[in-house]
């Protein structure tokens, strides 16, 4: 018996295109207990389902990019390399142009860009990032690649290091764009007045931040260059209650202290938006 999955579609000039993918199944098979699709059989449908869609649709964008936005002619193209685009369905290896800007446009200038690298700079999907690190952020980063080898057609390159990489990565974004966003927040009414209630005699109750700073001198005697470093506590309560979290920066500006502050205090159930007095 035989199976044939089809995929169809039109490209940028309306041409339909289709792409096979045939699967073998024998009495054999059936007769072992094999019944429907397998895992393999699964893994192979999707690697090459993936590879024609991924291609098709990086050479549409990239056929786009070379038209200049100010005279709609096509960029020249200085030359092409190769690009493995890693996603949650197997690795794809594109053909990624690099485009010279527009001759007309700007004659004074000779750049190149590469199209790809701005809508993959990571060289892997976000979908295959997001995956990646929240399975790191569960099990151990073996265990991880294991699970993401087990189920999904990934290369062997995609190893514990790779999955560390990526966790850490997406980690050090999510804190950017959450510190970014209390450092734009406008300030609320709410935060220039807040009621101060009391503690009857509950220290959990009562939010403790301590800070400390120190300066860090170049090993280099020679050299004058320093830094300073603040390391802050923000829990609940005072001694013989749990740390409660820390964070350490070298930013010393009233807007990040401000933000990390803030953040750390949410991790031990602070609701509010600032405003409240120093400890």
């Amino acid at each position: 018996m035989e199976w044939t999955v089809t995929i169809e579609g039109p490209d940028e000039f309306g041409e339909i295109q289709r792409a096979q993918v045939q699967i073998e199944k024998g009495f054999e098979r059936l007769a072992s207990g094999e019944i429907g699709l397998s895992i393999d059989d699964g893994k192979r449908i999707m690697s090459a389902l993936q590879e024609f869609v991924v291609k098709e649709e990086l050479a549409t964008y990239a056929l786009a990019r070379r038209v200049c936005v100010s005279c709609e002619r096509l960029r020249p193209v200085k030359d092409y390399t190769s690009r493995k685009i890693r996603t949650v369905f197997g690795t794809v290896v594109v053909k990624n142009p690099r485009c010279m800007v527009c001759q007309r446009c700007f004659p004074h200038f000779s750049m190149a860009f590469t199209v790809l690298g701005e809508i993959c700079p990571d060289r892997a999907t976000p979908e295959l990032m997001e995956l990646t690190a929240r399975l790191g952020s569960m099990l151990p980063y073996r265990k991880a690649a294991e699970v993401l080898a087990e189920f999904l057609p990934v290369e062997p390159t995609e190893g514990h290091q790779t999955v560390r990489k990526r966790t850490l990565t997406l980690g050090a974004r999510l804190e950017e764009q959450s510190l970014r966003r209390e450092r734009e927040s406008p300030p609320l009414a709410c935060e220039r007045t807040q009621l101060e209630f009391g503690m009857l005699d509950d220290p959990l109750r009562e939010f403790v931040v301590s800070v400390d700073t120190a300066h860090i001198r170049s090993a280099d005697p020679k050299t004058a260059r320093d830094f300073e470093i603040v390391i802050a506590r923000c829990g609940r309560g005072g001694r013989g209650t749990p740390p409660g979290h820390y964070f350490a920066t070298t930013n010393t500006s009233q807007l990040e202290m401000r933000a990390r502050t803030l953040q750390a205090l949410q991790f031990e159930g602070y609701s509010g938006h600032g405003g409240h007095r120093s400890l």
